[in-house]
């Protein structure tokens, strides 16, 4: 028991108890819909109430699809598990962080009245309509890669990241620090955005990278802008 309590210490202890809170509390944001109108949302773990009596077994987690009968439905959700060719490793580079949940949480709180921070989804404009993490703003990773072809795209999104100048070397005095994402572990858009990104000469250490992305976020039930 005493060892059980002292690595919940010291893995407490590493992160920010009041990041930690977030996904109770929740953080409001803004996000702007297809139709163009901008709307506020909070974003927090939105979990049924009947999924918190359910009692944590093997048998009622792992057996046959993960969720035995004993389950109620409101708790289950299906997931395409073949979805992706390879799996990311957890840093796709050595100056560049990768977060889980509440780190992006604590971004967003963060970046609301931070205008040198931006949160991209780096997903085509259909998949960030249909569904994205609330706050986050929709730069397609293929115009970071192909700038011959999505001219304007190209430079409307130098602008939005805060880089100067309409050829290398760019500047990057005014670079924002963003935090990318796509629809998961096995997603290579946002480290296909990030390759180009740093070919560029984008300082490394201002991109984040959410790995988990869509994935990870809607299985711990966290809010998107789909309702």
């Amino acid at each position: 028991m005493i060892k059980i309590a002292l690595i919940f210490f010291m893995t407490f202890s590493i992160l920010s108890s009041n990041d930690i809170s977030l996904q109770f509390s929740g953080v409001k944001t803004n996000y702007i819909n297809a139709k163009g109108e901008t709307k506020q949302i909070t974003i927090e773990r939105e979990i049924d109430p009947k999924c918190m009596d359910i009692h944590i077994s093997n048998d009622v987690f792992w057996k046959a699809k993960y969720a035995s009968n004993k389950v109620p439905k409101a708790c289950k959700s299906t997931f395409i598990t073949s979805a992706g060719k390879v799996i990311f490793p957890m840093q796709i580079h050595k100056e560049i962080e990768t977060y889980g949940e509440m780190e992006v949480m604590a971004f967003i709180k963060k970046m609301q009245h931070d205008s040198t921070m931006l949160f991209i989804d780096t997903r085509d404009e259909e998949w960030y309509e249909y569904r994205t993490i609330p706050g986050a703003m929709n730069i397609h990773y293929v115009y970071m890669m192909k700038p011959k072809v999505f001219e304007e795209e190209y430079k409307k999104s130098l602008v939005k990241l805060g880089i100067l100048g309409k050829k290398k070397p760019f500047d990057f005095s005014q670079a924002k620090t963003i935090l990318l994402f796509c629809n998961g572990a096995w997603c290579s858009q946002s480290p296909k955005m990030v390759k180009a990104l740093l070919a560029l000469g984008y300082p490394p250490e201002k991109i984040k990278w959410y790995r988990g992305g869509m994935d990870d976020w809607l299985g711990l039930s966290m809010t998107t802008t789909k309702k």
